[in-house]
């Protein structure tokens, strides 16, 4: 069975507390509790070997609000030849954005599973 790290960076003390209370007794779920103050989310998910990153913003919808570094990889196509030319590769980053209708314990853990396109690594 494969585990998922989650990363919750910089939430308030008491929600930081429920979403983790929520995912500790997944046995598949391993929850870090950190800091994520640059907003850099990427570099704080690797620091933390973390798939998933729970933040809090006022608009979780504004990934420019999420965090400034994924809005503009979301723009960004990156062609990679190779040395010699004979191949390439087009790296395409883009954003998914599935909203939660119903912010339940049953709709968090089903964004954290791997099949759902927020919880895929």
């Amino acid at each position: 069975m494969s585990s998922t790290t989650v990363l919750l960076a910089g939430l308030p003390r008491m929600l930081e507390d429920m979403v983790s209370s929520l995912l500790e007794p997944h046995s598949d779920i391993h929850v870090v509790r950190g800091e994520a103050r640059d907003r850099d989310l990427i570099s704080a998910a690797a620091a933390a070997g973390a798939q998933v990153v729970v933040v809090t913003r006022r608009d979780p919808a504004n990934l420019t609000e999420v965090d400034p570094h994924l809005a503009l990889a979301a723009t960004v196509s990156i062609v990679a030849l190779k040395t010699d030319g004979a191949s390439a590769c087009v790296h395409a980053l883009r954003s998914e954005t599935a909203r939660l209708e119903d912010v339940s314990a049953e709709q968090i853990l089903h964004a954290l599973a791997p099949s759902h396109p927020i919880g895929r690594a």
